[in-house]
């Protein structure tokens, strides 16, 4: 043992190996802790790249979405568009000949010959109709289709119907041949007068002057044959069509297009390019001149109107407010509107009834259609 202890290289040896392996360890470990810093970097870039991979994608997609709602909204808008003028077309008639239907009662069609030249007659005109069974026998019954995509126009269609069951409309009576067969049996009784069969003419002109006078919007016409029978019904069904979308048509609108201005009138383009003139000119015995100096004096409706409406003028100074307006006369010589045309466009333009005349409402009728 004790030669063991006094041996001194062992001893150092010892110590020599046991500081390497303490460096090694050390240097293991510092190459150790930059491998694993070297690693988390990585990791870290990696994560970082998908993570903008992710980025791009959503904002693409999301791009995609926007210009997907884009189209659609763009779509929907020239569909809104369309559907606009397709009302507006509607509205105008343009589809009335495609969206009238004339309901046939079955005893129609059954009538021998008259049934078959009514339906080819039809279907020539590209007219629609449909067999059915009416609650009034041998009638005819028309109804407005709504084309389905501008139905909300008018969702109950349209009826036009038969006077004894709606008595707001025109009643047309159509017979065929009826004459023609009268005048057979006259001609037959003629030849043959000793045959009595007790057959008398009957007073059809007399019945269907009775129609005409006794009951209103009755209306009646004798058919020669089939033919005939045939083109007045769908000259019939045409009127319909067109006939409800027709502007409904006051005496103002009718006389106001121009129409009354005199041929040789000198400011007819004048009163034609100003509805102000028109209007005053459709008013009973106002001629060009009157109206022209009234539209000098107020050139619109609202500013006479504003002056009639005033509550702190009088019925007679409204009635004469126009009397002393200058008139060009034809000739040159001036002369006033006069008393009488002055209350004529007061009481016409401030009558309170429309169903009264217009001469009346000059004789002061109007004053009374409420007492």
């Amino acid at each position: 043992m004790d030669q063991e202890n006094d041996d001194p290289d062992k001893e150092n040896f010892t110590l020599e190996q046991i500081g390497n392996t303490i460096k090694q360890n050390r240097e293991m470990k510092a190459d150790s802790d930059k491998k694993s810093s070297t690693n988390g970097a990585t990791v870290k870039k990696k994560m970082t790249k998908e993570e903008r991979t992710r980025m791009l994608e959503e904002k693409k997609l999301k791009k995609e979405q926007e210009k997907l709602q884009k189209a659609a909204l763009k779509a929907e808008a020239v569909e809104f568009k369309k559907l606009q003028k397709e009302r507006q077309k509607w509205e105008k008639g343009k589809f009335a000949l495609k969206s009238i239907v004339a309901e046939i009662d079955t005893k129609v069609v059954e009538l021998g010959s008259i049934g078959g030249h009514l339906l080819s007659r039809l279907a020539d005109k590209g007219l629609t109709y449909r067999i059915t069974s009416n609650p009034i026998e041998k009638s005819i019954v028309w109804t407005m289709t709504v084309p389905e995509h501008i139905s909300q126009l008018s969702p109950d269609g349209l009826e036009i119907q038969v006077r004894s069951k709606h008595p707001s409309y025109t009643v047309c009576y159509l017979t065929n041949r009826l004459l023609a067969y009268i005048n057979k049996r006259e001609n037959e009784q003629y030849k043959n007068p000793a045959i009595d069969s007790g057959w008398r003419r009957p007073l059809v002109e007399e019945v269907l002057a009775k129609l005409t006078t006794y009951y209103a919007r009755v209306h009646s016409r004798q058919c020669a044959d089939e033919s005939e029978l045939a083109e007045h019904v769908v000259g019939l069904t045409c009127s319909l069509a067109s006939c409800q979308f027709r502007k409904k048509l006051t005496r103002l609108c009718v006389s106001a297009n121009g129409s009354l201005i005199p041929k040789d009138s000198i400011d007819k383009n004048l009163i034609k390019g100003n509805l102000w003139l028109k209007a005053l000119l459709a008013i009973p015995k106002v001629q060009p001149r009157y109206a022209l100096a009234i539209g000098r004096k107020y050139p619109t409706m609202k500013s006479l109107l504003h002056v009639y409406m005033d509550p702190t003028k009088s019925v007679h100074d409204k009635e004469f407010l126009l009397k002393d307006l200058v008139v060009e006369g034809l000739l040159g010589n001036d002369r006033r509107l006069g008393e009488i045309c002055s209350k004529r466009v007061y009481r016409v333009l401030m009558a309170q009834s429309g169903s009264v005349k217009t001469d009346d409402i000059e004789d002061g009728a109007d004053f009374f259609t409420h007492y």
